[in-house]
């Protein structure tokens, strides 16, 4: 018997990507230049992740302002909204290098968290220190005080109970088409104990039904008008299917001498928008069937 040498190497496995999030699920259409014109009145990219404390980029700009303005003529639907990461070191240790490795960072950082930062605003609508709203936007947020309550009168649902609500509103007002349903992390492990989540090859699905089901990182759990939740209790949405984009992701930086620190911040656009046919809530309590749930709207 011979034996035969091997002529390549065999390169390993690379792990897979659970889509559930809301830029891998939907399958993020890019968004061409020409979209950007969408931005209605002018909209700056620098509008951070609301929670990130340091370093402080929100004012940063070292080259020009960087807006850009809707087209005299174009079509006007839902807005993209900036989202970004930024860094920052100081050039005492890493000298001229050290604007490379700051923009390395952001640029990491932004495809790191692309998803989650999406998510957030798309649930809660906010933008930086201002809201779809404030900013005049017709976008509307998941936590939107327009969605129909599906909650039933006792003030919550359980799990299963929840469910079963949102699989009879979507057959009511799509008819047999495909939609989504919106639920923060923390549900996951209850959704799949009840079985009302399944998972389908890397996505994940509503039991029984073609619904998708995006557990996004950045999805709060907030009802209705963005109200904050207690604990064991949280707020699941549908809709319509849901149509994403986003840009490619830009960076810039620059030194600022009188302090000796490199700057950069990666940002780029994000458009996520649905046919408003489609938009319910329902309160959940976690611990259905335990007695926590018998304190409705605690």
């Amino acid at each position: 018997m011979t034996t035969r040498v091997l002529r390549r190497d065999i390169e390993p496995l690379q792990p897979q990507r659970w889509r559930i999030g809301l830029l891998e699920n939907s399958g993020a259409q890019q968004l061409p230049p020409g979209a950007i014109d969408r931005l209605a009145g002018g909209v700056g990219y620098q509008a951070l992740d609301p929670t990130l404390s340091s370093p402080d980029l929100s004012t940063f700009d070292p080259c020009a302002d960087f807006t850009v303005s809707e087209s005299e003529g174009s079509e006007v639907n839902w807005n993209a909204w900036g989202i970004a990461r930024g860094a920052e070191c100081s050039t005492l240790n890493g000298g001229e290098e050290a604007l490379g490795d700051v923009q390395d960072r952001a640029d990491a950082l932004l495809a790191a968290q692309s998803s989650y930062l999406a998510e957030y605003t798309f649930w809660t609508g906010i933008v930086g220190a201002s809201t779809f709203a404030g900013l005049g936007w017709p976008n509307r947020p998941l936590s939107s005080a327009l969605a129909t309550d599906l909650t039933p009168t006792d003030g919550e649902a359980g799990v299963v109970e929840a469910f079963g609500l949102i699989h009879e509103y979507l057959a009511d007002t799509l008819r047999g088409l495909r939609g989504v349903i919106h639920v923060p992390p923390q549900l996951l492990p209850y959704a799949s104990f009840y079985g009302t989540v399944v998972r389908d090859g890397f996505q994940l699905g509503a039991a029984l039904s073609d619904h998708l089901v995006i557990a996004g990182s950045g999805y709060t759990g907030s009802g209705p008008g963005n109200v904050a939740q207690p604990d064991n209790r949280t707020w699941i949405y549908a809709t319509s299917m849901v149509r994403v984009g986003q840009s490619d992701a830009e960076v810039r930086a620059a030194i600022e001498r009188e302090s000796n620190t490199a700057k950069a911040i990666a940002y780029k656009a994000v458009l996520a928008e649905w046919d408003l046919t489609a938009h319910a809530a329902v309160r959940v309590c976690l611990t259905d069937p335990g007695p926590e749930c018998a304190t409705a709207g605690s």
